[in-house]
Formats: structure tokens, sequence, C-alpha cells
């Protein structure tokens, strides 16, 4: 019972926490807030979370599972899948998505390199998790029998959903939720009859690497996969620095030079 009554209060935290970041925005929403909302002490919120950066990624995590629920209840409501079950889908998926998508991005600017290398898989695999379910979807709505092509139209679902409402936010426009779903399985349907026969973005073989990548099933994958971070953020930062000369982007460069070497240093003595 003990047990219960901590999970509990563990949600509670991440729920007022939720709140609290979409109201104030992440960086500006502390600890001593959240515990002020959730009427405990904030040394009470540092024995269930080790720090900000690690409530923050469990409340993606919560927000991503939240959405995939609503998904599966609505699949678990289907006997046969059609248009319709896939456009109740992108329903589910579009709500409350500008207030998800800025979470997200104001959380990624927030952390240190360091600390996405910590927090960001978890965020990663519910995302590959919830791009998996709703490719399976349009496999079946769809009757497309190759799982590359489904991922392909699911890259195509998320870019439109993604621009359609940044396009509706700079422009204060107001769209009609249900017409954007109908316009995104049109948009589907369209791009399938084009891309049927044609050799797809990702081999199955590539979507199985990618796989074991994003689920860590494959340990040795995942030095590659920093080591192309890092190389690609140094690249970033360098280009940074000169462009505006600030010595926090020297730092920062010099923070990822650091860090990459130590990999490599590491590999050395892997392979040595």
């Amino acid at each position: 019972m003990k047990g219960e009554a901590m999970e509990l209060k563990k949600q509670h935290i991440i729920e007022a926490a939720l709140t609290l970041f979409l109201e104030k925005g992440y960086p500006n929403a502390s600890m001593q807030d959240i515990a002020e909302r959730c009427n405990v002490s904030k040394a009470t919120l540092y024995k269930f979370f080790e720090s900000k950066e690690n409530l923050a990624m469990l409340v993606a995590v919560y927000l991503m599972e939240q959405m995939r629920l609503k998904v599966e209840n609505i699949l678990a409501e289907e006997e046969t899948f059609s248009r319709d079950t896939l456009r109740r889908s992108i329903l589910a998926r579009m709500e409350n998505f500008s207030e998800r998508n800025r979470f997200l991005s104001e959380l990624h600017v927030s952390l240190t390199p360091q600390q996405r290398e910590k927090y960001l898989p978890a965020i990663h695999r519910n995302h590959f998790g919830v791009m998996e379910l709703f490719a399976a979807i349009i496999m079946r709505c769809f009757n497309v029998e190759s799982e590359p092509l489904a991922f392909e139209l699911t890259i195509n679902l998320n870019g439109l959903i993604k621009e359609i409402h940044l396009v509706a936010k700079e422009n204060i426009v107001e769209m009609n939720e249900n017409a954007i779903a109908d316009f995104i399985v049109d948009s589907l349907e369209a791009i399938l009859e084009k891309r049927v026969g044609k050799a797809p973005l990702m081999t199955q073989e590539q979507l199985e690497e990618l796989r074991r990548a994003v689920k860590h099933e494959e340990q040795e994958l995942r030095p590659v996969l920093r080591k192309k971070r890092l190389t690609r953020d140094l690249k970033l930062a360098l280009e940074d620095y000169e462009k505006t000369g600030r010595a926090d982007k020297l730092k920062a460069a010099e923070a990822l030079l650091t860090e990459l070497k130590e990999l490599e240093q590491k590999e050395g003595v892997t392979h040595g």
C-alpha cells in the first residue's frame, strides 16, 4: 500500500509540473514553484526526482503516454480499421499538440549536451513507439504491406501536423481540427498512390537498425550515434562562435570537443 501511495504522489507531482510548465514555460517554472503547487517541500520533490531535468523528462514521457493511450482506446473500439479510424487517431494525436510541442522544444533547448545524452533517449524511445503505432494503423487502414512505406507515410503525417499547427500559430488562425484530420488522411492517400512500387526511403534492414538504435537493444550502436551527435553539435557550436564571437559559444564548443575526445579515447581502449 505504501508503494502505491508513493506512486500516486509521484504521479500527482508529474501532473502538477506539467501544468506549470505549460502555464509558465519550462525555463520559468522552478522546483520551488512545483513544490508549492503540490503543497510539499522542495526536499520532498528531490526524494522523487534527482533534478528538474529528470522531472521534465518524466513529464514528456507522461504526455506521450497519455496521447498514445487515447489512440489505443480508439483502436480498441474498432472492429475493422478504416479511414475514419486513422482520422480519429490523428485527432487524438493533435490534441494539445502545440502546447506539447512547445514544452518539448523548450526542454531540448534548455538541456546541456550531457543532459541530452542522459534524458532524451527515454523521450526518443516513446516518440518512436508512437511512430510504430501510427505505422501499424496506416498499414491496416490503407492495406499497406510494406512497413518501410508505412513509416514514410508516418513521417509525412508528423510533418503535416507540425507544419499546419505552426502556420495556424504564426498567423493566429483558428483551424477546424476535423478538417485538418480529413486533409491529412487525403494527403497520405495521395502520397501512397505515388509511392507504391517505388524504392522506400528506408529498407526493412535499415528500419530494424533504427529500431534497435532507438530502443538501445544493440548497445554497440550507442557510442557510434553519440559520436555522430557530438560531431554535429561541435560543428554547429563552432559556426555559432564564428558568427557571434561570443565567449559562451566558444565555451560550449570546447566542452563538446572535450567530450568527443573522451569518447574517442574510450573507443581506443575498447578496440586496443
